[in-house]
């Protein structure tokens, strides 16, 4: 290949070279500005561009003879390879600067460059263009160079797209400030929030009336606020607030609890033992038996719903989370709080009554299975019906009886036997309430 003239008008060294390269990203940036704001569609072709003349120009300034640009400049190979670099830096930082992308993409743009930017080095080095000697220069000087750039860059997008995240989650409902975003499931999004004068954390349940699925539900979701708001056992989350946005969101207000769900527990550090197990079903008995008392029951407990924290110095405190599902049993302003067939549970847990879809027939007894099958999965680390699909599930709990723990857990006797009697078909040959059940878990610990 025969060497280009490094006086040439556009070569590299050259001073129009340069003056072009700024007015050109100088008229990008004026039309990408923030006044005159584009669509996606505009963004990519203006995205396109700048690669292809980016990229176009920076390997045809680069197609130089070292050895003839050392002669006519006067300047060691590292200050002419610094230089060559210099011009992807330039190229690097206007791209991460004009065109607003995701940190994901912006990185996979910035591998773009860094790969392009060696491009003229192959051919270099294939016509000789590179001494031979000096590769080892020129390869490692424009990976540092045009790579640090390129990290630089990236990680300006990804602070842009952290802090656009947080601005995005920063709402303000009543009294609170809303943070990170906690959770999200099916039944909305839980954020830590602050109250505004008190400085107290919180956790924010929202639902809005997409997620809600028709403006009934917000109201159900109001009064079924409504209802566990009067619970006070301390082992249930405490509601202090619930209210509607003006964009007719819902949310919910409730005591931030920080620590881990059982099921994190149990994922982490493996079955409990039998004392511990105890210890946390005894607590979640507790909260039941109140909710249970004032005609609610909770119908979805598992895992995920009881949360281990601390509380006044005390540890392992148990928290039964989410009466989103909560249904009572008596009318309560003119209907009952959960519709017929809306939400019916977590199949893994659920009873017999519920599988069934008989809704009506789903009491308190139907929560007395869900934490037989609780107390199964904290001492062998499974549910009783564990990998199956969930209608394999449903019809398990109808008609059939799980392996005994006993056969996968070193536990006493007398405390399998009263998860068994907790897990049995028929509602009637069930303890008689949560306090019944406490009771008995905690004798089958002093009789082992």
């Amino acid at each position: 290949m025969q060497a280009r003239n490094a006086n040439a008008p556009f070569s590299f060294g050259s001073l129009w070279f340069y003056l072009l390269l700024a007015t050109t990203w100088t008229v990008v940036g004026f039309v990408l500005r923030a006044s005159r704001p584009r669509g996606l569609g505009w963004l990519r072709a203006y995205e396109a561009a700048m690669f292809t003349l980016s990229i176009g120009l920076n390997i045809a300034t680069n197609e130089q003879d070292l050895s003839s640009l050392v002669g006519v400049y006067e300047l060691a190979p590292i200050d002419i390879t610094m230089g060559r670099a210099g011009l992807w830096i330039f190229t690097v930082v206007a791209y991460g600067t004009l065109i607003p992308n995701t940190a994901r993409r912006t990185a996979v743009a910035m591998m773009i460059f860094l790969v392009a930017s060696l491009i003229p080095v192959a051919s270099g080095l294939a016509d000789g263009t590179i001494p031979a000697p000096l590769a080892p220069l020129v390869v490692v000087l424009t990976l540092i160079v045009v790579g640090s750039a390129a990290l630089i860059a990236w990680f300006g997008s990804y602070r842009y797209e952290t802090v656009a995240r947080r601005e995005a989650v920063a709402r303000e409902l009543g009294q609170y400030v809303l943070g990170e975003r906690l959770g999200a499931g099916g039944m909305g999004e839980v954020y830590l929030g602050e109250h505004r004068m008190l400085r107290r954390p919180v956790a924010v349940k929202l639902i809005t009336p997409a997620q809600a699925g028709s403006p009934d539900a917000i109201a159900r979701f109001e009064r079924e606020a409504q209802a566990t708001a009067g619970l006070t056992h301390p082992n249930t989350v405490q509601i202090f607030d619930y209210g509607r946005s003006d964009d007719g969101t819902f949310y919910c207000v409730m005591e931030y609890l920080p620590g881990d769900t059982l099921e994190a527990i149990v994922h982490r550090d493996g079955p409990m033992s039998a004392a511990r197990a105890v210890h946390v079903l005894t607590q979640v008995c507790g909260a039941l038996a109140e909710a249970h008392v004032k005609g609610l029951v909770h119908r979805d407990i598992k895992p995920s719903n009881v949360m281990m924290t601390e509380r006044g110095g005390v540890k392992d405190v148990a928290k039964l989370l989410d009466f989103g599902l909560v249904v009572s049993g008596a009318p309560a302003h003119g209907g009952r709080l959960t519709e017929v067939g809306m939400f019916v549970g977590t199949p893994e847990f659920m009873s017999p009554e519920q599988c069934a879809g008989g809704e009506i027939n789903v009491g308190p007894a139907s929560d007395l299975y869900s934490l037989g099958a609780l107390g199964y999965y904290l001492l062998t680390g499974r549910s009783p019906f564990a990998g199956r699909s969930a209608t394999q599930m449903l019809a398990a709990h109808l008609y059939e009886t799980p392996k005994s723990v006993i056969e996968q857990a070193d536990v006493p006797l007398a405390l399998a036997a009263v998860l068994e009697q907790c897990l049995a078909k028929s509602p009637d040959e069930r303890f008689a309430d949560a306090s019944a059940v406490a009771v008995a878990l905690q004798a089958s610990i002093r009789a082992a």
